[in-house]
């Protein structure tokens, strides 16, 4: 019975972010279907989805349609350029319709991306209202922790630093889009990348040039080694320079045997120093354990409103069962804890619906603009098509806050979608209004002929970009949704290996 419920609640949740998304493809479409028949266009159909329609009604002389392909929809306009290698076969040929003036055909392109804006607008109006769930932790840009060897500590990048600027560019997270640390890392499209922090002590801003090349590193050279399989549905690692934010985190789980139960650590400890040195969050205690092997490592500790000092000496953990071997990662030297936030509660913040709305913009804008430069850090495999977009929905409404989420990741779906669209390729709206103009400046519409070559080349690229995609989106499934903790277990302390 449970199981039966499960797969009810997962069907059910898959439908609710189905509907979700085709209702964003409506109003897009919506705004093209208006437009035509404000400027007096001849409608042919009107169609969620792309391909032959599974569900079809003609009501006063527009056939309404739900497609088989789902991917996208269409407005059939045949006084438009010629979309039939999308659309499918017009009743009508636009040579015996009359012309339509260049302005028309601009104004009813324009209007898909315009109503995808203005849901974008009401969607962050109702993240205004009812509030987007934060954790204070989200908004802090200082640094927590610096990797050892990493760009950022051979720049010169301190745990301490507040960072103010990244190229330029207002900082206001680590998280996030536009504005988040992690994303202008990603987006940089220089080398080395402007850091201007704020550093304790220092009265000035501190400028950090931090030299991180795209497609070097650690972590770029373990993904050239991986197989073809894994290149082709997987996702490289993002441009990293190796800091993270200053969180304060606690102790939340204390394995058995492990070297931090040995040492006294108990849940809901702070580790607040490692030999002496000062913390700002507890992350670098696994990176340490890596490298001191039956060494003791001093951590200062504070229990309640007690401060102590405690000694923990890492060790390997034990083979995985069933000679099934450990995580990547676990088969090293582990202090045997888990970390976690130590106030997990979140916070309702009310952003300014206009902000919102151009923070999502800029975000897409430097994402495209990324795409074209060789020296960001943004790729084409890093970008998701609808089956990702599903699997985020899916993501989000099984999570805490699904509808406070939901309005939120509308707004970014709806701005992604308007923009997109205004890019000025042939089969896009974008593409559409680009021949309008050059209509009007030429005096005369381009050959049929060519716009249907035009439209059939555009079609099979932007098919091509949706397989591929898909293929990265699927092969990401894995990683999605709740992460199951592993099980690390260690040699009782009569077997454990003696410190040197």
């Amino acid at each position: 019975m449970t199981e039966l419920l499960s797969v009810l609640r997962i069907i059910g949740t898959l439908f609710v972010a189905l509907l979700i998304f085709n209702f964003v493809i409506l109003i897009h479409e919506w705004g093209h279907f208006l437009a035509a028949r404000w400027r007096g266009l001849k409608v042919e159909k009107f169609q969620i989805w792309m391909g032959k329609p599974i569900w079809k009604r003609t009501w006063n002389g527009v056939q309404y349609g739900l497609g088989s392909i789902p991917i996208g929809g269409f407005v059939a306009l045949p006084q438009m350029a010629p979309m039939e290698a999308i659309e499918g076969p017009t009743d009508e040929k636009a040579e015996r319709l009359p012309p339509v003036k260049p302005i028309d055909k601009i104004i009813v392109a324009f209007a898909g991306p315009l109503f995808s804006g203005l849901l974008a607008l009401a969607f962050a109006f109702l993240v205004m209202w009812a509030g987007k769930p934060q954790h204070p932790s989200e908004v802090t840009t200082v640094i927590g922790y610096v990797k050892e060897d990493s760009p950022a500590a051979k720049s010169g990048l301190l745990i301490g630093d507040k960072i103010l600027k990244i190229d330029g560019r207002e900082v206001t997270g680590f998280s996030g889009g536009y504005g988040g640390v992690t994303w202008s890392i990603i987006s940089s499209e220089r080398n080395p990348i402007d850091f201007l922090v704020e550093r304790p002590g220092v009265a000035a801003p501190v400028e950090v040039k931090v030299d991180a090349p795209v497609g070097q590193g650690k972590e770029a050279e373990e993904w050239a080694q991986k197989s073809w399989w894994t290149h082709l549905v997987g996702r490289p690692p993002f441009r990293r320079v190796g800091i993270a934010p200053a969180v304060d985190t606690v102790v939340k789980k204390v394995f058995p045997n492990s070297p931090a139960e040995l040492a006294g650590l108990k849940p809901g400890d702070r580790i607040i120093g490692i030999d002496g040195k000062k913390l700002l969050t507890a992350t670098p205690i696994f990176e340490l354990a890596e490298k001191r092997e039956n060494q003791p490592i001093l951590l200062e500790v504070k229990r309640g409103e007690q401060t102590m000092s405690l000694t923990m000496v890492p060790a390997k953990p034990l083979p995985g069962t069933d000679g099934k071997p450990l995580p990547d990662g676990l088969d090293k030297p582990h202090p045997g804890l888990a970390l976690g936030l130590a106030d997990e509660r979140t916070i309702l913040v009310h952003p300014n619906p206009f902000k919102l709305v151009y923070g999502m913009a800029s975000n897409t804008v430097s994402t495209l603009r990324g795409l074209l430069v060789p020296s960001s850090g943004v790729k084409l495999a890093y970008m998701s098509g609808p089956v990702g977009i599903m699997n985020l929905y899916y993501n989000i409404l099984q999570g805490e806050h699904p509808i406070l989420f939901l309005f939120y990741i509308s707004v970014m779906l709806n701005i992604g979608l308007a923009i997109f669209n205004l890019l000025p390729l042939p089969v896009l709206d974008g593409g559409h209004i680009t021949m309008g103009f050059l209509e009007m400046i030429r005096g005369r519409a381009a050959s049929l002929r060519v716009m249907e070559v035009l439209q059939t080349a555009c079609v099979l690229l932007l098919l091509g970009f949706v397989c591929f995609v898909t293929v990265k989106d699927i092969g990401g499934w894995s990683s999605g949704g709740p992460v199951k903790e592993p099980e690390i277990k260690f040699a009782p302390p009569s077997a454990a290996p003696a410190p040197n």
